[in-house]
């Protein structure tokens, strides 16, 4: 038996979170998507059901699904960091590496800078720097190209400096990851179209969420940028792959195999890249890359806890192909601290039964299987991020 219930936890991709922001219909927090979704369909699925069953033992609190969230409310609403510090102990979460490119106000109409997500959690913080948050600012303000290029490079700079330890796009919610160099002239010309937009009062949201060829040509060059950055810096880059909000994202463009020409690309060959989410739904694909390349990792944040009773199967997936050093716990945790903490209350539960079916059948020994559990969980991570 591999028991992985007391090992130590970071978690290499998640999100701030503010408390006075998840005392809404707790359900709702329980997907992905930015609609309404009637509350007789959230809690017939499993992750609602895994949380509730959850809370209440943790909670030592019995009763009806609603009783059990109105005690939750009333704990949270009186003392967040008591009340996140009680799940993230019972999860043994003892560090986060959180994307300050979400919450923004631009997008979700707030945002919390780390110094003050760092005094609601119980553990270390650390940040992921996400450079197309730079793009929207410079776009928004109307800074011309060549200020914007090296305002650009300053701000990476300047994070990495201040303590960031990775970079990331979110390039595919965008544009997509079949990611090409582009002629400069060409981008001058796009990036300008998007200023002029910006201008005449259009919103971030419409300007670059509408497909537009200009908006990939900006994008791709801008991160083509970042990636050669985070190879000067010595920092990986995270991109995001597959799964998100299915409101806005076009999952179609997000399969980590349209990486092909980014990943051959002789320049680039030394930048540590990490695929977010598994590539969900292509993990198999996202496995495959990661053992192709010396220098693609993955972490499955967002598998766990959203796919919540498929989470064991697609860490089997991922080891079909990718070497276990390579592969990364992560919640994706953001707007209420369950989801970090049930994550990897699932994870570890995952994680260890992929191990025992493994352990049965003469795959592993036992010492492997808990190098490959520490490894996941928090080795891996303290590795690749230089922690």
């Amino acid at each position: 038996m591999i028991n992985l219930s007391d090992a130590p936890v970071i978690d290499s991709h998640c999100h701030g979170f503010l408390p006075e922001e998840g005392l809404g219909s707790f359900e709702q927090y329980l997907n992905l998507t930015s609609k309404h979704i009637p509350k007789e369909d959230l809690i017939h699925t499993f992750i609602y059901r895994m949380v509730l069953r959850e809370l209440s033992r943790v909670l030592d609190f019995n009763g009806t699904h609603d009783e059990i969230i109105d005690e939750r409310n009333k704990l949270y609403e009186c003392n967040p960091f008591d009340y996140t510090k009680l799940l993230f102990e019972d999860a043994k979460i003892e560090k986060m590496l959180v994307d300050t490119g979400y919450p923004s106000k631009e997008f979700s109409g707030y945002s919390i800078n780390l110094r003050d997500f760092s005094e609601i959690v119980p553990c270390e913080v650390s940040q992921i720097f996400r450079i197309d948050n730079i793009v929207y600012g410079l776009i928004k303000d109307r800074v011309p190209f060549e200020a914007a290029i090296d305002q650009f490079h300053s701000s990476v700079k300047e994070a990495v400096k201040s303590g960031a330890v990775s970079l990331k796009t979110v390039i595919a919610y965008t544009s997509g990851l079949e990611i090409k160099r582009q002629q400069e002239g060409r981008v001058r010309e796009a990036y300008k179209f998007l200023v002029d937009e910006a201008r005449s009062g259009k919103s971030l949201r419409d300007i670059f969420y509408n497909g537009s060829d200009r908006v990939k040509t900006v994008m791709d060059f801008i991160v083509i940028l970042g990636v050669e950055d985070s190879i000067e810096l010595g920092v990986p880059i995270q991109f995001h792959a597959g799964l998100g909000n299915p409101s806005i994202i076009n999952v179609r463009q997000e399969n980590p195999l349209l990486l092909n020409d980014l990943i051959s690309d002789e320049k680039l060959g030394e930048a540590k890249i990490v695929l977010t989410h598994g590539g969900y739904p292509y993990v198999e694909e996202a496995g495959f890359i990661a053992s192709a390349n010396p220098n693609i990792f993955i972490d499955f944040s967002a598998i766990s806890p959203f796919t919540s009773i498929g989470v064991k199967e697609k860490l089997l997936n991922l080891f079909e192909m990718s070497p276990t050093n390579k592969i990364m716990y992560g919640s994706d945790g953001h707007k209420i601290p369950e989801l970090f903490w049930i994550s990897a209350k699932i994870t570890k539960k995952a994680l260890s039964s992929a191990l025992c079916e493994l352990l049965k059948s003469n795959e592993i020994d036992e010492e492997w299987g808990m190098e490959i559990a520490r490894n996941i969980l928090s080795e891996n991570a303290r590795r690749i991020y230089n922690l």
